[in-house]
């Protein structure tokens, strides 16, 4: 009986040491599923790079991320981007500058954009391409911390003395901001397919299909920098970025 007993324990004990093996190499096997990337590829819309190729309607884009195909229509809006100096900012021309505002609310503006004042008023010439001018009703990134706050004043230059300069606001209200000689200024044109050239950067705002081609809605030429390469805010597959979606600066306020 006792040999039995003893028989019947080392069984027990083998069979409880089998099961948890067994739950051990089951949790192993398929562990708990994780949020993964799925789609990381296609979470912005467009694309920006280095213009390599133009075939007809499709054009190769190359960056970081390697090339990226793009394709346009007859819908599809053009603009131009180049270098400015501080005496391009004159009467009449619409501006829009980002930077911070002291304490009696005045604007020292760290980039200027500026863009030529169309039939419907600057309110229209600031939607010239991806990047003019925030969408209405855009909300502001918040402010990463320990950084200053970031602000927008957009509309019509009417005066510039020096480095003062007034603007009339989308809301018709009369701002005077100061843009230092160091800040980055630049003027956006409209231009056409016609004007794509090799070797210039693109930015292209459009969806994405299950290819990864970016149907492009508009587009924006800027030069190469100096070295000849292309530095954009969208790296060489990304996109996005900004106020939202086609927008101003990220973390900006409205002026």
């Amino acid at each position: 009986m006792n040999r039995m007993l003893v028989l019947a324990a080392a069984i027990a004990g083998l069979v409880a040491v089998a099961c948890g093996s067994a739950a051990t190499a089951a949790n192993t096997a398929s562990p708990s599923p994780s949020g993964g990337r799925g789609g990381a590829q296609f979470r912005n819309n467009g694309a920006s790079g280095q213009l390599v190729q133009v075939n007809g309607q499709s054009l190769i884009l190359t960056g970081p991320g390697g090339d990226v195909t793009v394709t346009v229509s007859s819908t599809t809006t053009f603009t131009r981007t180049s270098n400015a100096v501080l005496a391009d900012i004159v009467p009449g021309v619409c501006i829009l500058a980002t930077g911070q505002k002291d304490s009696a609310g005045v604007l020292t503006a760290t980039t200027v954009r500026l863009s030529p004042k169309v039939a419907g008023g600057c309110a229209a010439a600031g939607r010239f391409g991806p990047n003019a001018s925030p969408p209405a009703g855009a909300s502001p990134r918040p402010t990463p911390p320990g950084q200053p706050a970031m602000a927008f004043v957009s509309g019509e230059v009417t005066a510039a003395t020096g480095i003062s300069i007034t603007v009339l606001t989308t809301t018709s209200a009369s701002q005077t901001i100061t843009v230092p000689t160091i800040a980055a200024v630049t003027t956006t044109v409209a231009a056409a397919a016609a004007d794509l050239r090799t070797g210039e950067c693109l930015r292209a705002t459009g969806s994405r299909d299950t290819t990864g081609t970016v149907q492009a809605t508009s587009i924006t030429i800027t030069p190469a920098g100096p070295s000849g390469t292309c530095v954009t805010g969208f790296g060489g597959r990304g996109g996005g970025g900004g106020f939202g979606r086609p927008g101003a600066t990220p973390g900006a306020a409205a002026g």
